[in-house]
């Protein structure tokens, strides 16, 4: 009786599984496709690009993004509609498909966390901070970073073996509690980064708006409310402040699920558990899975519905490549 209401349990969370692959990530996989394509095309324009550094960061979240769902995203999405993971038969796929994945996705974290510093330096009312922010250092950053990245999860394909119908960190017990706390470690220490620099962001905003400059009209000093006149610079970086805190909003609604799930597994790790848990479990952690493809997907939709600046550039960068696409392809 429990074993038969057990498999009915677990067949029914594998079809909505199924469904949610159909219905939901499929979706999210050609919008994110879409939208990290258009976020690449617009960051790219010389106007925006310009001198602001952060437009490389956001340039190079998106390529993490595409990197991420074009190997995790759409071999999942294959695996639950054909109802075959390879994942679970070969172990050079098991091994180089979760190093991949765990490569671009802290990528991706690493290049959030840039962008909340950079808008922290940018409004900093210490002018050597604000100077750190350059062209060099931002090169050394893009460049550096991806590559120690690289190098560290190189762990990944050492320690995943394929184990009773599983790929998962099983090489030993000491590499299990080492994953463990490293994949707790990737998802709260972004979240930490973000949070704090955030806040520090508002910080630096609220006192701009206090700040007063002084400035010589006819040989007199007079008190002039600073940015009461924004140049075009001044906008684009506020422009760029709105967008970065945008993204972290992104970043954190839809991972913040799945770091609290791995919080769980870890905790309950050693506890004997049913297969009618284990069903659950898996089910709620494939939700929680799914939820991280959406954060790399949803981006370039979320900045265009909560930033109108964003939107008219989106307007005049496909209206240029339109133009370009008539020009090259039209009578």
């Amino acid at each position: 009786m429990n074993s038969s209401s057990s498999s009915v349990s677990t067949t029914d969370l594998n079809l909505i599984q199924l469904k949610l692959a159909r219905y939901f990530l499929v979706p999210v996989y050609i919008l994110g496709n879409f939208g990290n394509f258009a976020n690449i095309a617009l960051f790219s324009q010389r106007n925006i690009r310009g001198n602001i550094f952060c437009a490389w960061y956001f340039i190079c979240l998106s390529l993490a993004n595409l990197f991420v769902l074009n190997t995790g995203g759409l071999s999942r999405i294959l695996s639950l509609l054909i109802n075959f993971n390879l994942e679970t038969t070969s172990i050079i796929f098991c091994k180089s498909r979760n190093y991949l994945i765990q490569t671009g996705a802290v990528i991706g974290r690493y290049f959030i966390c840039l962008i909340s510093i950079e808008r922290w330096m940018v409004t900093s009312t210490n002018e050597m901070i604000r100077r750190m922010t350059s062209a060099q250092i931002a090169l050394r950053l893009i460049v550096i970073g991806p590559c120690m990245i690289a190098l560290f999860i190189i762990h990944v394909p050492i320690g995943f073996a394929i184990s009773n119908e599983r790929c998962f960190a099983s090489l030993n017990d000491t590499y299990v509690l080492f994953f463990n706390i490293y994949n707790m470690t990737i998802i709260t220490v972004p979240v930490i980064v973000i949070t704090l620099f955030s806040i520090l962001i508002f910080t630096n905003v609220r006192q701009s708006r206090h700040r007063v400059v002084p400035i010589s009209i006819t040989g007199f000093n007079v008190q002039a409310i600073y940015l009461t006149t924004k140049s075009a610079g001044q906008q684009r970086d506020i422009q760029f402040i709105r967008l970065a805190l945008i993204q972290i909003f992104t970043f954190m609604l839809f991972t913040i699920g799945y770091g609290i799930y791995n919080v769980y597994d870890f905790g309950t790790s050693s506890i004997e558990k049913s297969s009618d848990r284990q069903a659950i479990e898996a089910f709620i952690s494939g939700i929680a899975v799914n939820l991280n493809y959406v954060s790399v997907a949803a981006p370039f939709f979320s900045y265009t519905l909560a930033s109108n600046k964003f939107r008219k550039d989106c307007i005049a960068t496909f209206h240029r490549y339109g133009t370009l696409f008539m020009r090259c392809f039209g009578e």
